[in-house]
């Protein structure tokens, strides 16, 4: 009898890049990783990277027509066409780094552990929804994830009410007036809101706000 033969399947490459000061990007998935690092990179250094695909520049302004399902959006108006294997978005990373001067160290492999994606909501965890009720309010602030509900518990409260707090969210400003990392997330014109990543820390830092406002604020997990 004939053994059969079972095929695996190989392996996602990942990339990882890690900065001169220390900080890694590593997603699961190289697109994410990819723009994260762009975004690290920042807008204002878009124009010196030359880099093309398919003889178009790699970051534009404007949505290639005939590459539109892979034109990926980046920051500030800005996209980055995604036609490229891993292969390629390394090489590309590299000479990125190496033409601006940022010293990156860029690494594609199989068995990188990769971090979670703090843009990105974990789908198992979707299940479970964060409701908050502030002070002796009868309605509960409850959104379609935790990280929205998070954000409207902030804007309830109010932005320059929190951040004049000086809170600190993973060794970071809760609250920047400008952009820092690619996890920040645009909550008003100028405020930019580091969300904790897990649920256990949403949780933490909203007993935090409430001390240092004197505020009374309920959670609950549904």
């Amino acid at each position: 009898m004939e053994e059969k033969k079972v095929r695996q399947r190989a392996k996602s490459k990942k990339l990882r890049v890690t900065f001169p000061d220390g900080r890694v990007i590593c997603y699961p998935r190289a697109v994410d990783t990819f723009v994260a690092v762009l975004r690290e990179i920042g807008s204002e250094r878009f124009p010196e990277i030359t880099l093309e695909m398919s003889h178009l520049p790699l970051l534009s302004r404007e949505i290639y027509p005939e590459f539109k399902n892979w034109m990926k959006p980046v920051c500030d108006g800005w996209y980055v066409n995604n036609q490229s294997s891993n292969d390629q978005k390394y090489m590309q990373l590299r000479s990125i780094g190496k033409s601006l001067d940022l010293g990156l160290t860029v690494e594609l492999g199989e068995d990188f552990e990769p971090q979670q994606n703090p843009g990105k909501e974990r789908t198992r965890k979707s299940k479970s929804k964060l409701s908050v009720r502030l002070g002796e309010a009868d309605e509960w602030l409850c959104g379609a994830n935790m990280q929205e509900t998070f954000i409207m518990v902030i804007k309830e409260i109010g932005i320059d009410e929190v951040m004049k707090r000086n809170i600190g969210s993973g060794g970071r400003d809760l609250i920047t007036r400008y952009r820092q990392s690619a996890a920040q997330v645009e909550i008003a014109d100028n405020r930019w809101l580091n969300v904790p990543g897990t649920t256990r820390d949403k949780l933490k830092l909203l007993k935090v706000i409430a001390s240092h406002l004197r505020l009374k604020i309920e959670a609950k997990l549904e």
